[in-house]
């Protein structure tokens, strides 16, 4: 099973349009022409986080559609789902069974016991990698009346699984076979590096055990035709360790390089990062999350990152924290920034059209977010609403705002980029990183007598595209 070498779209199943019907009718038009695959935020039923406290794997909410609507997807693009593996909704009926049985329910295996564990100490606590500022733990209690702690790296809606325990396998296989035969090829797999827990440790990205759970994935998705795509926000390390394993990692350095090369005028720390960086990857510039910034460190120095982070912040909303149940590390303590790319380029179209072409012609198949397809600006309101960073990024558009949106400009220049990535044969051969200056890229493909080149200068923010035609000719032009 081969993925197509084609832009894919990252979208949720109700923020374009109410449901999966009015995104498949926004589909008919021009983006669907332009992209060969669809990043399917999650549709399942789910209580918590956007769609990532799922009840089940196995439902379509019905708010937002049927299998049926699923099938139709994947039957016209390669369709990438989430596989929300560290949690289950605490209204998942597996979870629902343990609280009312205990440790007599047949689901009790799945969840993680806290008063079962080796003793905790505050030592231990402080060690923790955990998303909120509070013990990763929750109290639960059972019909019987007793009081049990399980465990709870994010809300306290999603209950962490225990991957020491075979029935948390047995329960991913069952989805994996689910999904797959409603024609998913390729799974994300979220929040990965939460599922080793081990007392004395971060319990985040814990080795050896990490790999044998990702291995385990990735063979068995293999088994119904499909492949991983890992996703972790670290060190970038874990990406080249992840694709040379045979599984698609996240370039998710890319997006804080392209930033830094355009609001600063340099491809040096950009350059030497495309000469090096895996080729069976996925790049973004942006997604439902914010920019993170972990995955640039020891890429950019720490002086850059923090110029970038003073720069993009004035245009942000606060950005997100991170650290242990104790302390926080790294460069300063920012996780990621919440903004829309397009307002981190400080809503510059010709910048945002070099941004796409240096992700566009980097090694990889590109992925768009649907924000940034309609060039979306911040929605502070949405933000206010919900008490969400992230939600400044996750415009709820009617499929009307979104057909309007497709009109401006810089989104029209954007289509037409994403169609040549998506059909030109010079992207099926060889990745070239061809000589410039410290202020401009120069970057292209070639496939036989098919060659596609870029050319952005970073100063003046201009792209200057030269391809060969079916003809045998060649055009050079302005994108």
């Amino acid at each position: 099973m081969r993925l197509n070498n084609a832009v894919q779209l990252i979208v949720y199943p109700d923020r374009i349009g109410a449901d999966l019907t009015d995104l498949a009718r926004f589909l008919d038009g021009p983006v669907g022409a332009a992209i060969g695959g669809l990043h399917l935020l999650p549709p399942f039923p789910s209580n918590a986080d956007g769609g990532f406290s799922p009840l089940t794997h196995r439902e379509i909410d019905p708010a937002v559609g049927t299998w049926g609507d699923v099938e139709a997807l994947a039957a016209r693009f390669d369709l990438c789902l989430d596989l929300v593996l560290n949690h289950l909704s605490d209204h998942s009926p597996e979870f629902r069974d343990f609280v009312r049985h205990g440790a007599a329910s047949k689901h009790a295996p799945l969840f993680i016991d806290v008063d079962t564990m080796d003793e905790i100490t505050p030592d231990d606590l402080a060690k923790i990698h955990i998303r909120k500022e509070k013990e990763p733990f929750r109290a639960v209690v059972l019909a019987d009346g007793r009081e049990k702690r399980v465990w709870c790296t994010f809300s306290a809606h999603q209950i962490d699984l225990d991957y020491r325990s075979p029935e948390t396998f047995a329960l991913m296989e069952e989805n994996l076979r689910e999904m797959t035969a409603h024609g998913v090829k390729l799974f994300r797999l979220d929040a990965f590096g939460y599922t080793t827990k081990q007392i004395g440790t971060s319990c985040f990205l814990v080795e050896p055990q990490v790999w044998h759970i990702l291995d385990w994935f990735r063979d068995t998705a293999a088994r119904y035709h499909a492949e991983v795509l890992p996703e972790v926000h670290d060190h970038p390390s874990w990406q080249y360790a992840i694709s040379a394993r045979g599984m698609w990692s996240y370039a998710f350095a890319l997006p804080p390089l392209v930033l830094y090369a355009l609001l600063d005028a340099n491809s040096v720390y950009l350059k030497a990062w495309l000469r090096m960086c895996p080729h069976r990857q996925v790049t973004v510039l942006d997604t439902h999350d914010g920019i993170c910034i972990p995955d640039v460190e020891d890429i950019l120095p720490k002086a850059a990152i923090e110029g970038l982070l003073e720069n993009v912040s004035a245009r942000s909303a606060d950005p997100i924290m991170r650290g242990s149940a104790a302390n926080v590390h790294s460069v300063g303590a920012i996780y990621q920034l919440t903004c829309t790319f397009y307002d981190a380029l400080k809503r510059d179209d010709d910048a945002y059209i070099a941004a796409r072409a240096i992700q566009f012609f980097a090694p990889g198949i590109p992925q768009v977010y649907y924000v940034g397809l309609l060039a979306g600006q911040n929605d502070t309101a949405l933000m206010e609403a919900t008490g969400e960073l992230r939600d400044i990024n996750r415009h709820r558009y009617s499929l009307a705002e979104a057909e309007a949106a497709l009109k401006q400009p810089v989104v029209e220049r954007l289509l037409a980029l994403m169609q040549l990535r998506s059909t030109h044969p010079a992207f099926g051969g060889e990745f070239v990183l061809e000589y410039s200056n410290e202020t401009s890229v120069a970057m292209g493909w070639r496939a036989g007598d098919q060659v596609c080149k870029a050319l952005i200068d970073l100063r003046f923010r201009t792209t200057t595209i030269t391809c060969t035609d079916p003809a045998g000719g060649e055009r050079t032009w302005r994108a």
